[in-house]
């Protein structure tokens, strides 16, 4: 997952294209900072699962209807409905262990977590064998959809079940109760690295730190064991172990220790070590953006003043257990977004995303430690993936003003509201959240987003001009987001020169990031000037991002302008197949195909392009080329133009 940023994609002077005010799920997540081949550990936890058809004894009743209903709303990622009426089903038909398994699943994914456990508890109780992980995929087993390992019915087994039942004795602090629940046979490897480490927080528990720290190192090779630096850390600073809890930290914050990792080791730093080292930490990670910068920045003011935090210093087993369920949440979905990206790359039809597995998972984390915002984030992120806004509004309006993930979660708030085009409200949220802290820079950013998204592009620059001000005379590596955005907004306005400042700058700022050398580059090339440096800047780009579809899209708009006309369509086909729902990308395959003499596919590609749902100045200039064709003389389009 990139860092967090806003995604932007390059845009012509003529085209007017919105900047997305969403972020990538990776950068949002932000769990997994270096490569690592993990991938083989979520496979048995399948996305998908083959239909279910409609019982015989459903056949001719009313519960039939009930039953296309669940259907459906899970097809549709409706998780409040789907568990709903799959409750309602698993009442009718309480022997049916699939469907109290589906009812189970749906009210976890829900946050419904009284009504999973009890439908948990009498799963075990009946010793069924109900399929693991995600019931909710059904419908995305079906052909051309993302291929996904799909495990055997004894790994299936009841893992999911054990899991709730273990997260209820947590909350309970009945430890023999999580021994009784964690007592089975787990057949993944995710699944047994999941139930090691509650174990040994079910042993902190019940024998102290020491005892848990014990547990902790006992395991199998098979285990995944990237997480144990955090709650190793987290174990030995109460067991008095400074010097092994310091090498824990370490590891955690610089590994796979993720948000909370990093937020954890600032303010163990402050209990234990000297100022010094500790303000070094806090001013390495203030250069990041998004809530690591607000650690950073809320650590540091606490030095300031004299004080220190007490942040994780007494973790208690079902916090713990929060820390492990929310890190594997996050895991799965870092792995399984990185999977569709492949697959895309591939020319696969990944559908609709899918991740109501790490979805529970990140509810379970909330129930047993509802101040965890980590896990609070990841779920209301999904929440919008889904479409489901006012849930996503929910559970994020729940982190406090005082959280360093508080900015954040009002920005995906307006993220939500902007989707649902109500922007007043968008920007009334964003406003209070300045208004609370003049440090929201990213508040800021969103708000010239939407301006973006409403085609106002005056009020965008305005908003991001504001901001660019408040950087300082030297702006930080991150800030060239800020740069490409108003530049994007300058070329709306047919202010080219200033766009082309403003791009330079990003690239001053951050030469390794692609996106910014693809944008000055695509800008370049659209126009037909500074074409050897185009090239240049869109090859570095696509070396740093291969899969890219917008960056690939460039290279081939890049030959397109030197006339260069079959190079060009293979890399605008290729574009094509990793950005089939792009309306600039599909309008590029149909130029260069009606070039080519192509010019029945020529106008396939803008119809489809306008079905895409262009801007207006877009979609007017596709209608002329469908009405009229294209000038072969004028291929390059002018310096300037």
């Amino acid at each position: 997952m990139r860092k967090t940023v806003f995604t932007v994609k390059p845009a012509t002077s003529k085209t007017p294209r919105r900047i997305s005010s969403g972020q990538s799920l990776k950068g949002a997540v932000g769990l997994i900072t270096r490569t690592c081949s993990l991938f083989g550990f979520a496979l048995g936890l399948s996305a998908c699962i083959h239909t279910v058809p409609i019982y015989p004894s459903m056949a001719h009743s009313p519960a039939s209807g009930e039953y296309l209903s669940a259907r459906l709303a899970a097809r549709e990622n409706d998780i409040d409905k789907a568990g709903a009426a799959f409750g309602r089903l698993a009442g009718a038909f309480a022997d049916d262990p699939v469907l109290v398994r589906q009812a189970m699943f749906y009210r976890l994914a829900s946050g419904d977590i009284p009504s999973a456990l009890a439908y948990a508890e009498y799963i075990l109780e009946q010793n069924a064998t109900p399929q693991i992980a995600a019931p909710d995929d059904d419908a995305a087993g079906e052909e051309g959809d993302l291929p996904v390992a799909e495990p055997s019915d004894d790994q299936q087994s009841d893992a999911l079940a054990h899991l709730v039942v273990a997260a209820g004795a947590f909350k309970r602090d009945d430890y023999l109760a999580v021994d009784a629940a964690l007592d089975f046979d787990a057949n993944t490897p995710l699944i047994a690295s999941v139930v090691h480490i509650l174990k040994a927080w079910n042993t902190f528990g019940k024998a102290g730190a020491t005892a848990g720290l014990a547990a902790l190192d006992i395991g199998s090779s098979d285990l995944f064991i990237g997480f144990h630096p955090t709650h190793q850390a987290l174990m030995a600073e109460q067991s008095g172990y400074t010097r092994l809890a310091l090498g824990a930290h370490e590891n955690s914050a610089f590994g796979l220790g993720g948000p909370v990792g990093r937020r954890a080791y600032g303010a163990f730093l402050e209990r234990s070590s000297d100022e010094a080292t500790t303000r070094q930490y806090y001013e390495l990670i203030s250069t990041q953006p998004g809530p690591d910068g607000k650690v950073a920045r809320y650590g540091l003011q606490r030095l300031d003043r004299g004080e220190k935090s007490d942040a994780f210093s007494q973790v208690t087993p079902a916090e713990g257990a929060a820390i492990a369920f929310y890190a594997f949440a996050a895991f799965i979905v870092e792995e399984f977004a990185a999977q569709r990206e492949k697959a895309a790359a591939l020319g696969a039809n990944v559908g609709p995303p899918r991740y109501n597995f790490p979805l529970s998972l990140a509810q379970m984390s909330i129930y047993l430690d509802p101040e965890l915002d980590e896990a609070r984030r990841l779920a209301g992120i999904i929440y919008n993936l889904y479409g489901d806004h006012s849930s996503a509004r929910a559970i994020l309006a729940e982190i406090d003003a005082s959280s360093p993930h508080y900015e954040q979660a009002r920005v995906e708030i307006a993220a939500g509201l902007s989707a649902e085009e109500q922007y007043d409200e968008a920007f009334a949220v964003l406003r209070k959240t300045i208004a609370r802290d003049p440090f929201a820079n990213e508040a800021r950013f969103a708000m010239a987003n939407i301006a973006s998204r409403q085609e106002n592009h005056a009020r965008a620059v305005s908003l991001l001009s504001d901001l660019i001000g408040r950087l300082g005379e030297q702006p930080m590596q991150s800030d060239w987001r800020y740069f490409i955005a108003r530049g994007d907004a300058l070329m709306q306005m047919d202010r080219w020169q200033d766009a082309e400042a403003d791009l330079k700058k990003a690239v001053d700022l951050a030469p390794d990031e692609p996106t910014a050398l693809n944008y000055l580059g695509y800008s370049w090339a659209e126009r037909g000037i500074n074409l050897q440096d185009a090239f240049a800047l869109i090859e570095q780009a696509v070396e740093a991002d291969p899969t890219s579809g917008a960056i690939i899209d460039s290279l081939g708009w890049a030959y397109y302008q030197t006339g260069d006309y079959h190079e060009a369509v293979l890399h605008l086909e290729q574009a094509a197949s990793l950005e089939p729902a792009d309306v600039t990308v599909t309008e590029h395959l149909g130029d260069v195909y009606w070039r080519l003499d192509r010019r029945i596919e020529a106008r396939y590609q803008w119809e489809r392009a306008l079905e895409l749902m262009p801007g207006d100045k877009q979609a007017n200039k596709i209608r002329l080329k469908l009405a009229n064709g294209m000038d072969r003389e004028n291929s390059v389009t002018m310096p300037g133009k």
